[in-house]
């Protein structure tokens, strides 16, 4: 059906598309860098991002080269055959990340449960059938699919589905003490991400990462970190796991990985891959040639240790320009004001800005948000 040119996309949206969404009335007609533009010519700063997708902002040249140069080969061709799309996108997360092998896929989500069924696999091809429990955190945010839905330790989220898969247990963030209550040597995994981003933008203490290493060299289980929104460099490192130090088996990636395309990734240890076989996972369309290619000239720029220092930089800025505002409902505010911002759990702001993003860009959103804060509080 055409688009109707007497309602907006806001009232052709509620019209035509299932309502999962609490979506703004607000139309985009193009991005630019760190902005975005509406039909009425108005420039917003995107601190969105598109949920910690667009990591290099709109319009990136090297992504847009990537696309057109890999779509005059070839769109698809399966998992049947192997291409240099994929393998030089594993080679370059691999170099970026100490890891042994990769998997591709389309998703956050899809990688999460990749993740959980190498981890249950590994175990049972060593005859070790009895490690099916991951251990995983309240407040944590894993995906929507099944098992991801199931390691996500919200259960207001889950309400109305039925019945999960077992052998999951959720205990509080950054409790050592209920950690070490539920590792034994019947689990499989433990499972966290490097940022609680969803759950409330909550940093893993060191004493927690100093447990879960420990209680992997004690119990011999594998640390399954999830990195979909809190990797690619948001954390000032390649992935927020190195800038804490946990010793990981496996890695969730997706988000930024694919620069705005779907493409989400699993980075295995070798001892991990040594263990899986074909047919024990598959994807069709994962690891979609063109998403590897813009992958690949996401992941050259984001590697690079100048990019890394900005985000560094930016970061500091950020907070420092923060901690002087007063805290307030600001979404609707800051949106008014030209600025696109997100909530997390608990009533906490979160900025998810290109990882490009400029000094004069990062002052901008501080401005903006003081005017935001300003009309919120009144």
């Amino acid at each position: 059906m055409a688009q109707s040119l007497a309602n907006s996309v806001f009232e052709e949206d509620k019209q035509f598309i299932a309502p999962l969404y609490g979506k703004a009335n607000i139309e985009f007609v193009r991005g630019e860098g760190s902005y975005l533009f509406d039909k009425n010519g108005k420039k917003y700063l995107d601190f969105v991002a598109g949920i910690a997708v667009n990591a290099l902002g709109h319009q990136n040249a090297a992504i847009k080269k990537a696309v057109e140069e890999q779509m005059d080969s070839f769109f698809h061709i399966s998992n049947l055959y192997p291409n240099f799309p994929q393998v030089n996108l594993a080679k370059a997360l691999l170099a970026a990340t100490g890891f042994d092998k990769a998997f591709f896929c389309n998703s956050g989500t899809e990688a999460n449960e990749g993740c959980i069924k190498f981890a249950r696999k590994y175990f049972d091809r060593k005859g070790e059938k009895n490690r099916q429990k991951i251990v995983t955190f309240i407040n944590s945010f894993h995906g929507r699919t099944f098992a991801a839905l199931s390691a996500t330790g919200q259960p207001a989220i889950r309400e109305g589905f039925g019945s999960m898969p077992g052998d999951f247990v959720h205990v509080p963030w950054n409790d050592v003490a209920a950690l070490k209550a539920e590792v034994n040597n019947d689990t499989c995994a433990i499972m966290l991400e490097s940022l609680a981003a969803e759950g409330g933008v909550m940093t893993v203490s060191d004493e927690m990462v100093a447990a879960i290493n420990s209680l992997k060299k004690e119990f011999g289980c594998l640390v399954i970190v999830d990195e979909v929104q809190a990797g690619m460099g948001r954390l000032g490192t390649f992935l927020g796991l190195q800038k804490h130090g946990i010793d990981a088996d496996l890695v969730s990636l997706a988000k930024a990985l694919g620069g705005g395309l779907p493409l989400g990734a699993v980075l295995l240890r070798q001892k991990v891959a040594d263990q899986l076989k074909a047919g024990d996972h598959g994807t069709t369309f994962g690891g979609n040639p063109v998403a590897c290619a813009v992958g690949l000239a996401v992941v050259n720029q984001i590697a690079k240790p100048e990019f890394l220092a900005n985000v560094e930089a930016r970061s500091a800025q950020l907070k420092a320009g923060l901690e002087a505002l007063p805290v307030g409902n600001v979404i609707a505010a800051a949106r008014d004001e030209g600025m696109m911002v997100l909530s997390a759990k608990g009533n906490v702001l979160r900025l998810l800005p290109p990882l490009n993003v400029s000094a004069a860009e990062c002052d901008e959103a501080l401005a903006k948000l003081e005017k935001a804060f300003a009309t919120a509080t009144k």
